[in-house]
């Protein structure tokens, strides 16, 4: 049974996370987005053709945000949960569409290490077109990310704080990113996951993962892929290439980028990077030996 005191993120109603167009910027327009997104949710919160949001008591909480979306989990009798990433009032419709897209396409074939995205909705409110998509949620799961240049992971409970890796854990924690976008890379489509944000929560550990030795086989049971906003199209060894130069802070401005979203807020160490793609072309081996077993 879960417990409606439990803390699931960022204790806030989420309207000071807002990232509102530049011709909409007052509070009251603010106030009117607020409005607006939680009418959308709740109606399809109150859809009668999803089996899993039926229920007698349904819960709506505002947990996290990102630059494109804001994140909610709906929790149904106390006992089931999914979260809800609904597009911010300036991000333009149809990114919720693709990277709800992008997460099918990968999880189909890593649904191990990608969050499997299950429901996609729009609709219209005030001639404004809105969407958002459904996944899992997964309980007080840890987002991995950056805060006063540390590397380290943002917990919920008991209040909502981030936690520093030890060094030892950040190499294989970051090495496991590194290697993960290696492994994820597309070859029918010849193409790589970009506009990440490593150090902004696009993945997470689930809780839990410290209890086990932090290496890399046990850090990849827990860490899934939660974002994939876009896909850029490049040979193999053109995108190992380019990830080593980005993530390295070989580049001169954001505009320059062309896998990372921004540069990163604390850079990452050569041994996490060459680690990372090691390890990541040996996964893709891997998966190709079980493939060929099937």
């Amino acid at each position: 049974m879960i417990k409606k005191e439990d803390s699931l993120g960022i204790p806030n109603y989420g309207i000071h996370y807002f990232k509102m167009p530049q011709d909409k910027n007052s509070i009251e327009d603010a106030l009117n987005e607020f409005i607006e997104i939680h009418s959308f949710i709740n109606q399809v919160v109150s859809s009668n053709t999803v089996p899993e949001f039926q229920g007698k008591q349904k819960r709506l909480q505002f947990i996290n945000y990102g630059s494109t979306q804001l994140v909610y989990v709906l929790t149904v009798d106390e006992k089931r949960q999914y979260t809800f990433l609904v597009n911010q009032p300036s991000t333009p419709f149809g990114v919720g569409k693709r990277e709800f897209e992008n997460l099918k396409m990968l999880s189909r074939v890593n649904k191990d290490n990608v969050i499997i995205p299950l429901y996609y909705f729009k609709g219209k409110n005030n001639d404004y077109e809105r969407e958002l998509y459904v996944t899992p949620y997964y309980y007080q799961s840890r987002c991995i990310g950056v805060e006063d240049k540390e590397w380290g992971i943002w917990i919920p409970e008991p209040k909502y704080f981030f936690h520093n890796f030890e060094e030892q854990d950040r190499r294989v924690i970051n090495a496991s990113m590194i290697a993960l976008l290696i492994k994820l890379y597309d070859d029918k489509g010849k193409k790589g996951l970009s506009d990440i944000r490593l150090d902004g929560g696009d993945f997470m550990l689930e809780k839990g993962f410290e209890n086990y030795d932090i290496n890399f086989e046990n850090i990849l049971k827990k860490m899934k892929l939660i974002a994939a906003r876009n896909l850029v199209q490049m040979e193999l060894h053109e995108y190992t290439d380019r990830l080593k130069t980005e993530l390295s802070g070989n580049v001169r401005d954001d505009e320059e980028l062309k896998i990372l979203g921004k540069k990163l807020k604390a850079p990452l160490k050569p041994d996490e990077i060459e680690s990372g793609i090691k390890l990541g072309y040996h996964l893709r081996e891997e998966q190709k030996e079980k493939e060929m077993l099937i």
